[in-house]
């Protein structure tokens, strides 16, 4: 029975393989939890983001009723005072009515435009956080099952070197 340098080497060599195998594993584990972690996050924020695109669809559709009204009520103010005024509805009155109209119209389409742009940008933005979120859930998974093949990797050789340093005390 031979307690060499090569049996301490062994043994050395074997408790640092079994112990890498527990903290690597260990290691991967909390970096895949942390990435999970974060994935959940992102989930999170896509949900936001499609709360905040169904809140713009209301709040322009909002805007959009609130320019008719006042549309509504600046040709309707022009009506009276041409009325008012013994005028008929012809010529100026008539271009003054037709341009508001135009007017209500163009400020309709701009709130409408600005609403659907503001609306593609928290879809975008959700379907962002969406491909964030998958991407670190696939990562998550890969790191634990690095981390698994690493620790049975360190543990086999780990085993070996242990075996070893027992075949020199033999």
């Amino acid at each position: 029975m031979a307690l060499g340098a090569s049996t301490f080497s062994s043994f050395a060599g074997a408790a640092s393989d079994l112990f890498s195998g527990i903290t690597g594993g260990m290691s991967a584990g909390i970096k895949a939890e942390g990435m999970l972690a974060e994935a959940t996050s992102y989930n999170e924020a896509a949900a936001l983001a499609l709360l905040n695109e169904q809140y713009t669809k209301t709040a322009t559709a909002v805007k959009e009723v609130q320019n008719e009204r006042e549309v509504y009520q600046t040709i309707s103010q022009q009506e009276a005072g041409v009325a008012g005024g013994g005028l008929a509805e012809s010529g100026s009155a008539l271009d003054l009515l037709r341009d508001s109209a135009s007017q209500g119209a163009l400020s309709h389409a701009i709130i409408g435009q600005q609403g659907l742009i503001t609306e593609a940008g928290y879809q975008e933005q959700h379907d962002s956080y969406v491909q964030m979120a998958a991407t670190l859930q696939d990562m998550a998974q890969k790191e634990k099952d690095t981390g698994l093949f690493g620790e049975i990797g360190s543990f086999l050789t780990g085993g070996v070197k242990l075996a070893a340093g027992i075949a020199t005390l033999v």
